[in-house]
């Protein structure tokens, strides 16, 4: 029997899970940088954008969204590869889109690595359109 996928705002209490989350995925980088405490001064700044799914008590997705008042940016964005293929990527993106944009925000970006073809077809079938004009420029 399936468990109900319920979505819940993600606390920075999930961060053992969200980085273990991270970590099975094959396309999130986990950096040094991302800690406890990063997670919980960026869900202070963006407190309604960032959604974790569960099933019962184990999260199987997460989606790490944000804005900075001008632009907003999907950032991390994982589901359990047991749990994908039903639409809890899609659940997880209109929910932090949705809020962004609640926020007065219209824009929505999101980075995808070139060789990710499978997050390319997913990202587009969210709506969201290939900017080839673009470089990332990063520090």
């Amino acid at each position: 029997m399936r468990l109900p996928i319920e979505l819940h705002p993600l606390h920075e209490s999930d961060y053992p899970k969200l980085i273990k989350l991270w970590a099975s995925s094959e396309w999130v980088d986990v950096r040094q940088t991302d800690t406890p405490e990063a997670l919980a001064g960026f869900l202070r700044q963006n407190p309604a954008c960032n959604y974790a799914a569960h099933a019962g008590t184990r999260l199987v997705g997460a989606v790490l969204a944000g804005h900075d008042g001008w632009r907003g940016y999907l950032y991390h964005m994982a589901v359990k590869p047991e749990y994908r293929e039903r639409g809890i990527g899609a659940q997880l993106v209109n929910a932090a889109v949705t809020a962004i944009r609640k926020e007065g925000i219209p824009r929505v970006h999101c980075l995808v690595k070139r060789n990710n073809l499978v997050a390319q077809q997913f990202w587009e079938a969210c709506g969201f359109q290939l900017r080839d004009e673009l470089y990332d420029f990063s520090l």
